[in-house]
């Protein structure tokens, strides 16, 4: 009994390999004609390309991205993956600059897909990781659907790579997919959207399929069920042919059989369906009929099989040069897309540039403006202060001189009342004190600086009248003076300090002499004010005068200056005095 099932799988393995070589040499033998479907697929094609032409025309790029994508989808189902691969990264590159989006993680799934069928385990993976981050990143749950799907077919390629060769899919199983799925599930529930539910369940049906057909069986007829409510004709072709290939793997070539009529059917009478779908129809066929013994059929059905693949290598041949120009003009429309785009980009900068300096002129103007009126309204301002200060300065000053000639006045009723001689020199010293700082205030009130004092006109002023205040106002003394002006303060100390030298050589020089001579003068060199006096008197040892309230005043005036003073007694009195000329900055 051994022996007879032997020798008939035997018989039936060297009928299918007969059968295979006879179809294959029967094909190539005979006329190449592309079948019903290819034409379909291949006037979507031209349609596609035509469109792409357009939308190069229009210089859309999101058009032109959605028409690349598309020629993806038309090359996916012509069985091309190495030219939709193409068109999906060239869909890819003008999306992505633009942000994450639906389409973005949509390119990448069919992308993973190709890679799938091309059995490119970790390429696949990668893929459908960036399109999971792109859905999470704008929270599409449908995305995000998509890409579990996606992900356990994945899975499901490596539980296969690992059967075949172990090691080689680490961390893939059978199990990894159907959990995958299971998430796809409840995601597609969710969204109540029957055709994703379908797929799903299509797609689990499959898988369980590796395990257990009677496992695999409620859920490839549920998604038949809603196809065919929903009128799918991909739908209901993917999901017969999945029940056929239960029904197959269950011992049941009869009701796979007619399961694969109906794909067929709709196939047909749809035009729907693309070359992977019928290489997977024919040879659903084949396997029905070794089943059933029918080896002419399933001889026909192989040969049918080999016919798409020969058709499609055909079509593509014939393509090839046609494809290759329409790839060239392609280029050469999108390189010139890419030129006016890049010269769009310049001309809105250039305009955007302009639009910054003429905001930045007028915001300039408007700050310029604004500020003008503020330094105007500062200036308004601050000259009314400036007025009102100059006003109490002279009301300050004017009071000074006043209250200085009030005392003036009570110490020259107190003078006139004095009979002791030194009682009346002290007094008359102290007048002649006071008029000199009654002097400068009078300086400041009648001039037009408020604190400064012009020394050309004090002190002639001021020897005047110490001269006439002892009786010498017929001598003319001698000024050697510059136009200077100097600080009130330093002005007033000045003018103490000249008081007492006038009155010193009014006791002491002038009464001795017939021919009395005073000279005063005052320079400025190198930032320094150089104070000379001197008379023609008979002169005097500074030392013996050293204790007198004059000489103390003169010394104390001189360091408060910070200057340099000296007595010389040679042809009469000769003092000189230098200081610098921003004292006034140093006393208070």
């Amino acid at each position: 009994m051994q022996f007879v099932n032997l020798r008939n799988s035997f018989i039936r393995l060297l009928v299918r390999l007969i059968c295979i070589a006879g179809g294959m040499l029967l094909t190539f033998l005979a006329p190449a004609q592309t079948p019903v479907v290819g034409k379909v697929l291949y006037e979507k094609l031209a349609k596609t390309q035509q469109e792409y032409q357009e939308a190069m025309a229009t210089g859309d790029s999101l058009e032109v991205a959605e028409v690349c994508y598309l020629l993806g989808k038309r090359y996916n189902a012509l069985g091309d993956y190495v030219n939709a691969q193409a068109w999906y990264i060239r869909s890819l590159r003008i999306r992505e600059p633009l942000g994450p989006s639906e389409n973005i993680g949509k390119t990448y799934l069919r992308m993973a897909e190709n890679q799938i069928r091309q059995k490119q385990y970790n390429q696949a993976k990668r893929l459908v990781s960036q399109a999971t981050a792109n859905f999470r990143h704008i929270h599409s749950q449908h995305g995000m659907m998509g890409a579990t799907i996606v992900m356990a077919g994945v899975h499901e390629l490596g539980w296969r790579m690992n059967r075949d060769k172990p090691g080689s899919a680490p961390f893939s199983s059978l199990d990894s997919s159907l959990y995958y799925f299971k998430q796809a599930e409840q995601l597609a529930i969710s969204l109540k959207k029957p055709f994703d539910i379908a797929n799903v369940y299509a797609c689990m049906g499959n898988a369980l399929m590796q395990k257990d057909g009677n496992l695999a069986l409620p859920y490839l007829k549920k998604a038949y069920a809603i196809n065919r409510q929903e009128r799918s004709p991909y739908g209901i072709i993917n999901s017969s042919q999945g029940l056929a290939n239960c029904y197959l793997a269950l011992g049941q070539p009869l009701i796979a059989k007619k399961w694969l009529d109906e794909a067929k059917f709709i196939c047909d009478t749809a035009r729907h369906g693309d070359y992977w779908q019928n290489d997977q129809l024919e040879e659903s066929y084949t396997r029905v009929y070794e089943r059933m013994g029918n080896w002419k059929q399933a001889f026909l059905h192989q040969r049918k099989y080999y016919s798409f693949q020969v058709d499609a290598l055909t079509a593509d041949r014939e393509g090839a040069i046609a494809r290759a120009g329409m790839l060239y003009e392609s280029e050469k429309k999108e390189a010139k897309l890419k030129a006016q785009q890049n010269e769009l980009e310049l001309r809105q900068q250039n305009l955007n540039t302009q639009k910054r300096l003429s905001l930045m002129t007028t915001v300039l103007f408007v700050l310029a403006g604004l500020a003008c009126l503020v330094f105007y309204w500062l200036f308004r301002k601050y000259r009314r202060i400036s007025e009102h200060n100059a006003k109490l300065v002279k009301e300050q000053n004017h009071r000074v001189k006043n209250n200085l000639q009030s005392i003036t006045n009570l110490l020259g009723l107190q003078f006139n009342r004095l009979t002791d001689p030194a009682a009346r020199k002290a007094v008359e010293e102290s007048l002649l004190r006071v008029e000199a700082m009654a002097l400068v205030h009078r300086r400041l009130y009648d001039g037009d600086r408020l604190i400064e004092v012009d020394l050309m006109q004090f002190i002639p002023e001021l020897v005047n009248g110490v001269l006439r205040s002892y009786s010498f106002g017929h001598i003319q003394p001698i000024y050697s003076l510059s136009p200077i002006w100097l600080n009130a303060d330093v002005a007033i100390n000045v003018g103490l300090l000249l008081n007492e030298l006038a009155t010193n050589s009014c006791k002491y020089a002038l009464p001795l002499h017939s021919n009395p001579v005073l000279t005063v003068g005052c320079q400025e060199e190198n930032g320094r004010i150089l104070f000379w006096y001197e008379d023609n008197g008979p002169g005097f040892t500074p030392s013996t005068k050293g204790n007198s309230f004059g000489m103390k005043l003169i010394d104390m005036i001189t360091q408060k200056l910070k200057g340099k003073g000296h007595f010389s007694a040679e042809n009469g009195c000769r003092f000189t005095l230098s200081f610098d000329a921003k004292a006034m900055e140093f006393v208070h």
